[in-house]
């Protein structure tokens, strides 16, 4: 055991070590870090160790690094790092290294650094510097590199979506690839999207969030408390159990930190935007043993759509107890209400109108179809839960993040039907109903991780046992039907409606019990995961009406699994190949009154990663194969049921890279092509089959591209704009592919000033303007049915008003 800590190039220590430190110093590493500048290969080592390194910008300016590879202690590592250098290191705190540049050899005595460069190493829940995140841990549920992550994960940074202007998590995901906002970002209720193909699984901080029996009741998770997104891709019940096979969408709220967050926000703009928000955290007390934040935010705004308006209040507190050195625990707490006149979401316009020309010409793009004093949406949701981090030693490490939520969702509006044929948009019918859904959901999460060595070989064994019970309750009225005719060219409203008594009522009960076994092995430059899981899902749905009461008891056991390898060489290219499975309960039952069996998928997936050394930046390649087997298919004795003898296959490629180019310049650029098949299907009633069809809202090509430069230096320091354009492809807006709608490339576009830079009393002001589709494309982004058409979102345009101290 060390009983202090050597400074390289030094003949002796200056202080004597704390436990902690000689932990940290202790710790045994993989290390592949290639010879170059001194400044990045510390970086690599940070994202390595979790060390953070503070030093003078001279001490470490024009000197190259060696560089180091095998398994070392992070003294020893360091050492190996520095060598040849003339610079010296000296732990300085628990996780922190001062490096330094003495000026003779022999032992050195260190006085107080003002430390001009700080290289904080990147955690998978902090803060990242930039658009380059380069750890998650939502693809290993363990803080990884990506880049020894077998499987495609797209992660959004907090810079991007601020430098973006993304005011909600649909807009924040525009810029990644295979992922697709099935009606466009155009509902203020919920975010509708698609990850390859398949309605992903939503997560809050690695747990899951409600769902509800029908949808309705999935929470609108508010993107100014939130540190980043992240998407895996591919099917990921290994760790998460239940869930289609596309993959998972989670989000990493903001945490409590020891350095303080002081920021106010403003906003307004298009559609009488007025927004105030507020991010204030660090310490709680003196010692720095409690540490807090506090996010708030408060929006009243119109929406493109006539009548439809939004009122929003969020506050989202946590607090983070270092219960001493090897123990933490996280509080969060958080409340939201949405309440929104004229139903929330964009109206669902005839096809005729929209995707085709109507009798005079298109529908304005504002036009409203409800009636103004009965369409309305209301959302009441709030979490409360803890993340608790403890290390027994060395070895072991016990974690249990829990959580309880309870969103209760109230919808009601006047949907319009073709009463004519052809469609006629001037003499539609109209009908009132309401769908009314809640959901209360405890989650669990009980983890127990392990570092440890078999001969050459380095484990990260994670062992796992979660559950989730859900509750809902969905209610859908009976349909009121107005009795006069509705012009949609020239609407009149003002027909007098009241809400319609219950027509059906849908209680459910899911329980989920899962046990799985992850082990992230390394040999050298060779990195092997594999894991297992079982799973109990028992889902419970009585459905009541007024001339029945039927209730189905399912009881669901899968094993799903992965395995993957990647392989690191020096030169950052990290060429990779994995296989992972998923399960998903179906719902209904078949002919004979038997429960369905769950959707099974599989996943083949080939790919490259690269992460050059000494730069910022970040490339993922992948090529998969994708399939979905015991599809929901019209049984063919009896096509008034079902029967599960489809199946889906999806072949894809996708190409995202993110890059800092130079000190001020970034850039994101992103492809995807993805050929989806339905590959089994039984003919319907009417004698037609969707077999051969593509998948509703897959586009076949999907490109964005998003530059950003910020001046650093002259008469514009402290300006940066960026511009960008993303395109989607032709899109089927149902499996009968029957709604064929355009693909259309839209533009977006923002500039910013820190008007610090003019003077002293203006430190910590900045303002941003920011626009979306700024050429103000009009087009559909999707339409489902003869009535249930969507148009996209028009120009919107953001300026931002924001003040940090």
């Amino acid at each position: 055991m060390l009983s202090t800590l050597a400074i390289a190039g030094a003949a002796s220590a200056t202080q004597p070590a704390s436990a902690q430190q000689v932990a940290q110093a202790e710790a045994v590493h993989d290390f592949a870090i290639a010879p170059q500048p001194l400044a990045g290969a510390l970086d690599r080592f940070a994202e390595r160790t979790g060390l953070s390194f503070a030093y003078r910008s001279d001490a470490v300016a024009g000197l190259s690094s060696p560089g180091v590879s095998g398994s070392f202690t992070a003294t020893e590592g360091l050492r190996r790092l520095l060598a040849g250098t003339g610079t010296a290191f000296q732990f300085t705190g628990a996780s922190t290294v001062t490096i330094t540049r003495p000026q003779a050899q022999g032992a050195v005595t260190l006085d107080t650094v003002a430390v001009e460069g700080r290289r904080a190493p990147e955690t998978a829940t902090g803060p990242v510097e930039g658009y380059v995140a380069t750890r998650s841990a939502t693809g290993t549920k363990t803080d990884t590199p990506l880049i020894e992550t077998p499987q495609a994960i797209n992660v959004v940074t907090r810079d991007q979506m601020e430098a973006q202007g993304s005011t909600t998590v649909t807009e924040s995901l525009r810029y990644t690839p295979g992922v697709i906002a099935q009606y466009g970002n155009n509902d203020v209720r919920h975010d509708w999207l698609t990850v390859r193909g398949f309605t992903p699984g939503r997560y809050l901080d690695g747990l899951r969030l409600p769902f509800g029996a029908r949808g309705y009741s999935q929470p609108r998770i508010e993107p100014f408390g939130l540190e980043r997104v992240e998407v895996l891709k591919g099917p990921a019940s290994l760790l998460y159990g239940q869930g289609n096979p596309g993959g998972i969408v989670n989000m990493v709220k903001k945490r409590p930190t020891e350095e303080e967050v002081r920021e106010i926000e403003l906003q307004t703009g298009s559609f009488d935007r007025m927004q105030a928000g507020i991010d204030l955290g660090g310490k709680a007390n003196e010692e720095g043993t409690l540490l807090y934040r506090m996010v708030a935010l408060g929006r009243k705004s119109d929406t493109q759509f006539n009548y439809v308006e939004e009122e929003k209040t969020y506050v989202a507190p946590s607090l983070t107890w270092l219960a001493g050195e090897d123990t933490k625990i996280t509080f969060f707490g958080e409340y939201q209400e949405i309440d929104a006149p004229g139903g929330g979401g964009a109206p669902a316009l005839p096809a005729v109108g929209t995707l085709y020309p109507g009798s005079q010409g298109t529908l304005p793009r504002e036009t409203f179809v409800g009636e103004p004093g009965y369409d309305h949406f209301n959302n009441k949701q709030w979490f409360v839960g803890y993340e608790l981090d403890h290390r027994i030693d060395d070895t072991w490490s016990l974690r249990q993040n829990l959580r309880y939520g309870d969103v209760d969702t109230d919808s009601q509006r006047v949907q319009a039907y073709c009463a004519t044929t052809p469609c006629d948009p001037s003499m539609l019918g109209r009908y009132a109903w309401a769908f009314p859904e809640s959901a209360r959901m405890l989650t669990v999460d009980n983890q127990a991780v392990a570092d440890f060595r078999t001969g050459s070989v380095a484990h990260k064994a994670l062992v796992g046992f979660d559950y989730s019970y859900e509750d809902s309750t969905f209610e859908e009225s009976q349909l009121t039907f107005l009795t006069t005719p509705f012009d949609a060219y020239n609407p009149t409203y003002g027909v007098p409606v009241s809400r319609p008594g219950t027509g059906m009522r849908i209680d459910q009960e899911r329980r989920q019990i899962g046990l799985y076994l992850q082990d992230q092995m390394k040999i050298d430059r060779l990195t092997l995961v594999l894991g297992g899981r079982y799973d109990m899902a028992d889902t419970d749905t009585r459905t009541q009406t007024a001339t029945s009461d039927a209730s189905v008891a399912q009881d669901d056991r899968a094993f799903t699994g992965r395995v993957g390898a990647v392989y690191n060489f020096d030169n950052g290219l990290a060429p990779y190949a994995s296989y992972s499975t998923s399960f998903q309960p179906a719902s209904g039952t078949d002919s004979s009154g038997s429960a369905f069996d769950p959707t099974e998928g599989e996943q083949f997936e080939v790919g490259v990663k690269y992460q050059p050394t000494g730069g910022r930046s970040f490339v993922t390649l992948s090529v998969y194969q994708l399939t979905q087997q015991n599809v929901l298919t019209p049984d063919p004795a009896n096509t008034r049921f079902n029967t599960q003898t489809g199946e889906v296959r999806m072949r894809g490629l996708e190409l995202e890279g993110k890059a800092q180019l130079t000190s001020g310049l970034s850039l994101i650029a992103s492809y995807a092509y993805t050929d989806s098949e339905i590959t089994k299907a039984n003919a319907n009633a009417s004698g037609v089959s969707t077999e051969g069809n593509r998948l509703a809202f897959v586009p076949e090509h999907q490109a964005a591209a998003w530059l950003d430069y910020e001046v650093s230096s002259g008469p514009l320091d402290g300006l940066g704009f960026g511009a960008g354009a993303r395109y989607i492809g032709q899109t089927y807006g149902d499996n009968a592919n029957n709604y064929d709608v355009p693909g259309y490339t839209l533009v977006d576009a923002g500039i910013r000033y820190d008007l610090g830079k003019l003077g002293a009393s203006l430190e910590g002001v900045t303002v941003a303007l920011d626009a979306s589709n700024l050429f103000d494309k009009d087009y559909v982004a999707t339409c489902l049915s003869a009535t249930g058409c969507y148009m996209g979102v028009g120009r919107t345009v953001y300026a931002t008003l924001k003040y940090s101290w």
